[in-house]
């Protein structure tokens, strides 16, 4: 016959034979916190391209630029002048923390065949990698689409746009020649796709119409941070190809959650013509004020569970003339 009480041994909380008190569950914070991470890293395809920079002590991250700077030929016997050069900056402000939030009751904690929290864990990582591409991808394209740099200086340019008939939207061969023409623009603009680090973004629709031409291959890449992968290259120029629902090609995007009066609803805008974007990771100016945090805690009060993911960011055209975009007309 069993003791009327005994010791129990609680695995997950803290410091038990010294007393603890807390939560029996606290220990398992660890393992949702990486899963969230893991999820972030496995399902976002700009994640490691896009160099975001911490933002400490301000809400706004400042981008300086020099314009272009003159050259002049030397006269014997004359002293030669000092010439003009044009300084501007660029700034993109950080106002919004994106939060995922899930609230379990006490006792559906216990009595759940599985562990909800780490399933909430899964599905807040996918969720936050879709919400961060979606971001980055909007500011790549209004890059690309900008005709004028917002430095305003001399040798700093606007995007570079091509269109296609919509009635060539499938045919890989036109789709081709409008990447090819694509391509040969930015270089015009002293861009190289190659040591720039230029990437081309599609959905998953036109990026497998390219592969059955044989255009896109497979193929080991560096991202921008320096990372080896493995992915798909496109044959013809050289550069990294990624296909992912989260480009917004297609779409009409008017209340996305960064969007607000102080930044002029930067994050909305009409994407129903894009069919393809390449861009630099320097044609976007990126910054985060709070990086993926995630945490699940109980609360006395309402005697629940609460598993959390957040995060604060921003990004802002940079450099437009590293962008392009290939739009659909009529």
């Amino acid at each position: 016959m069993s003791l009327d009480t005994f010791n129990v041994v609680r695995p997950l909380q803290k410091n038990q034979l010294s007393g603890g008190t807390g939560d029996e569950l606290e220990l398992a914070i660890e393992e949702f916190t990486g899963d969230v991470e893991q999820v972030l890293a496995r399902k976002s395809v700009l994640e490691g391209w896009i160099n975001v920079r911490p933002v400490r002590g301000t809400t706004t991250l400042t981008n300086y630029a020099v314009g272009d700077v003159g050259i002049q030929a030397l006269v014997p016997g004359v002293t030669p002048d000092g010439q003009d050069a044009d300084f501007s900056k660029a700034s993109v402000t950080i106002d919004t923390v994106a939060l995922a939030r899930h609230v379990l009751p006490l006792l559906d904690v216990f009595q759940t065949s599985f562990d909800a929290r780490k399933e909430l864990a899964l599905a807040q990582g996918q969720r936050i990698a879709k919400f961060r591409d979606e971001a980055f991808f909007i500011q790549a394209i209004k890059a690309a689409l900008l005709t004028a740099s917002p430095y305003g200086s001399s040798g700093h340019l606007g995007g570079t746009q091509v269109a296609v008939p919509a009635a060539d939207r499938t045919d890989p061969a036109a789709i081709y020649a409008a990447l090819a023409k694509l391509f040969a623009q930015m270089e015009e603009k002293d861009v190289d796709p190659s040591s720039d680090d230029v990437i081309l973004a599609l959905r998953p629709t036109d990026f497998y119409n390219l592969m059955q031409a044989e255009q896109i291959i497979n193929g080991q890449y560096v991202t921008a941070a320096g990372t080896t992968k493995e992915g798909f290259i496109f044959k013809a120029f050289g550069v990294p190809v990624v296909r992912s629902n989260n480009f917004p090609g297609g779409k009409n995007i008017t209340s996305h959650l960064l969007s607000n009066a102080r930044n002029g609803n930067a994050y909305n805008g009409n994407f129903t013509n894009v069919v393809a974007a390449a861009f630099s990771p320097r044609a976007v100016l990126a910054g985060e004020t709070i990086s993926l945090t995630s945490e699940v805690f109980y609360d006395q009060v309402s005697k629940s569970h609460y598993v959390d993911s957040f995060l604060a960011f921003g990004a802002t055209p940079n450099r437009p003339e590293l962008a392009g975009v290939v739009t659909q007309t009529p």
